[in-house]
Formats: C-alpha cells, structure tokens, sequence
C-alpha cells in the first residue's frame, strides 16, 4: 500500500510541475526547393540521403518531413492559413535543432509545444501555414 502512496504522490507532484510551464508555439520552415540532404535509416540498419524537406501526401492526410521527424495534418480538417511572406517577421519560427532540444529536456518526453505550424511557401509573395501534430513515439495517426 506505500508503494501505492508513494507512486500516486509523485506521479501528481510530476503532473502539477508538468502544467506550470507555459507552452509555445513554433512555426518550422519547409523549404521544399532545398538540396539539403539527411541521412535516413529504415530501421533495419539500412541508410540512404534523402532530401531534408519531404511533403507527402496520403488518404486524407498530409505528412511534412523533416529529416527524421514527421509531422501531419488532416488535407480537409486541418486549419491551413495562407498569408504575405511578410508575416513571417511576427512568426516565432524554428529549426529541428530547437526542437529536439526542447523535447529531451520535457519530462517523459512528450511534445513540449503548444502547437505547432509548417510554413511553406508557395510563391515569392505568398506561404502556407498549416497546424501540425508531431508525429513521434507517442503519437500515431491511422487513416
């Protein structure tokens, strides 16, 4: 019964810790033009460079990669948001590096963020913004 006590005292001392940090939102560029080059592994020791900014889309969705990490949105019900690419002045805009950082350093390691965004631009005057969800070990999307 004190391991159960004990378990339940620190797991709701994690939870209150846990919802005083005040989540951001991060806005990524994807830079579909770009040559950049990411080593991808397929899990089963096989590597191969792939093109850093990947957009796929499959069914209803639309998967965004970014080297290794993958995020997605809903093609009909994802809020997408096309704007001047003067409002990326205002956007809080940031590269997988930060990321990465934020996640090793959130307890368990779930997404830090309060929501995140792809900005893709379109034209030399218009980008795309679309509200993404962060596809990691926690999160599976399923058509």
């Amino acid at each position: 019964m004190k391991k159960i006590t004990l378990t339940y005292l620190l797991l709701t001392t994690l939870l209150c810790f846990s919802q005083n940090v005040k989540k951001e939102t991060v806005y990524l560029l994807l830079d579909l033009k770009s040559n950049e080059k990411c080593i991808f592994e397929d899990g089963s020791g096989n590597s191969s460079y792939v093109n850093k900014y990947r957009k796929e889309v499959q069914g209803n969705y639309i998967y965004f990669k970014i080297c290794n990490e993958i995020f997605s949105t809903h093609k009909l019900k994802g809020l997408k948001d096309s704007s001047s690419i003067k409002a990326l002045d205002n956007l809080n805009i940031v590269n997988l590096k930060y990321i990465n950082e934020k996640k090793s350093k959130s307890i368990l390691k779930y997404n830090p963020f309060e929501k995140i965004y792809i900005v893709e631009k379109i034209s030399d005057t218009k980008v795309v913004k679309y509200e993404v969800i962060w596809i990691d070990d926690w999160v599976m999307v399923d058509d």
